[in-house]
């Protein structure tokens, strides 16, 4: 039995107990797929102390149709019967693999009450891994006093050089310059400091024009 869910194609397996498992018996289905079920194959791949003619098949029919074992060793063992007081894993599951995705996360969470088989979770891999951010110090603007902030940068403008020399090039940077400085010093007496992975200081929004700015963003930024 096969059913799709969130673009994976899952497929049911039952091998009965004495029936023959071959190659050709496990239909084979593009990537990404899932094969869970009970295969009733004793392998020492997945937790036996011997390997069976038929778990030598599937362990074939995984490696010739690029499918891997979903088994952790440190797991819970699938299967606890009461009557032998033994714990194995009949209970498999393999999934297609892929250069750029790895194989998906199984786990098996405990015994499952009133029964002997226990359940399996299984989780697919991110398809995007998050990137490591690390904490970037800027101003909280939420908790300024803003009337402050404008008292002092009002009467730092004041002294501000003008803009009607003879060369407006180098005055627009230094004007520019004298700007980004008062705007810091403000935000100093005025401002705490936070810390998240989103917001970034005025200074590193806009850097010193001093060598980098252009005379195109330095007109357009005063005009």
């Amino acid at each position: 039995m096969r059913v799709d869910v969130t673009g994976y194609k899952i497929v049911n397996v039952y091998k009965p107990t004495r029936s023959r498992l071959t190659p050709m018996t496990i239909p084979t289905f593009p990537h990404p797929s899932l094969y869970v079920g009970d295969f009733n194959c004793q392998h020492v791949n997945w937790g036996y102390n011997t390997t069976s003619p038929n778990s030598e098949s599937l362990d074939s029919c995984a490696t010739s149709n690029n499918l891997g074992l979903l088994y952790n060793p440190k797991e819970t063992a699938s299967l606890s019967s009461r009557r032998c007081n033994v714990s194995t894993n009949p209970h498999l599951a393999f999934a297609s693999l892929c250069q750029d995705r790895g194989l998906p996360d199984r786990c098996v969470p405990g015994k499952f009450p009133q029964s002997q088989h226990q359940p399996s979770f299984i989780t697919p891999p991110r398809l995007k891994v998050p990137a490591h951010s690390d904490l970037v110090k800027h101003w909280n603007f939420r908790k300024a006093d803003w009337k402050c902030f404008c008292l002092l940068t009002g009467e730092s403008n004041k002294r501000l050089p003008p803009l009607d020399t003879p060369d407006t090039r180098i005055s627009a940077r230094a004007y520019l310059l004298q700007l980004n400085n008062v705007s810091h010093m403000a935000a100093g007496k005025t401002m705490r400091h936070a810390g998240t992975k989103s917001v970034r200081p005025l200074s590193l929004l806009y850097p010193s024009p001093v060598g980098t700015a252009s005379d195109k963003v330095a007109s357009s930024l005063l005009s």
